[in-house]
């Protein structure tokens, strides 16, 4: 498995618009009140990597969904956030920062925003990275499912496990 290797970890972010906190249990709520609402879309963002959420998905899954997230966090393998919007304080999506499993990048950077904030996605994707680049020292980032398609960075991840094989 590929490892992170940012030159710092930051546990909370804050600027005009957005607030993003480690995903731990604690938001477990609000998390899942915006993830239910958005079930449908998100399971079509993530198929072919996941099938999540489930329709049935209940709380207490959420909420331990939501420690190993932290788990991996502290263990400094993958990074996932909650987004609140700033000054109200609504949880309205989610982040992951995870290890690339391809040579070229730093890092896999997935977001997801509630349908009601579609408008602010450009937006967190420009932060995302802006802060990746300056705080983390992640400057190759493979900004999946947006800039890249997720069947192409599927395709191109499973050729090149391939190439590693042979």
């Amino acid at each position: 498995m590929s490892v992170l290797r940012p030159r710092a970890v930051f546990e909370e972010y804050e600027d005009g618009t957005f607030k993003l906190v480690m995903l731990e249990p604690s938001v477990a709520l609000q998390d899942y009140e915006v993830v239910m609402r958005n079930q449908v879309r998100l399971r079509a963002f993530f198929k072919g990597i996941m099938n999540w959420p489930k329709a049935d998905m209940t709380l207490a899954e959420n909420t331990a969904s939501l420690a190993h997230h932290q788990s991996e966090f502290e263990q400094r393998e993958a990074f996932a956030f909650s987004v609140f919007k700033v000054p109200s304080g609504a949880c309205i999506g989610s982040v992951y920062i995870d290890p690339s499993r391809s040579i070229e990048f730093d890092c896999e950077l997935y977001f997801w925003l509630d349908e009601k904030e579609l408008q602010l996605e450009q937006q967190l994707a420009n932060t995302l990275c802006d802060w990746l680049l300056k705080e983390w020292g992640l400057s190759r980032v493979a900004l999946v499912g947006r800039q890249i398609p997720l069947s192409d960075w599927l395709r191109d991840i499973k050729a090149q496990s391939l190439v590693y094989l042979s």
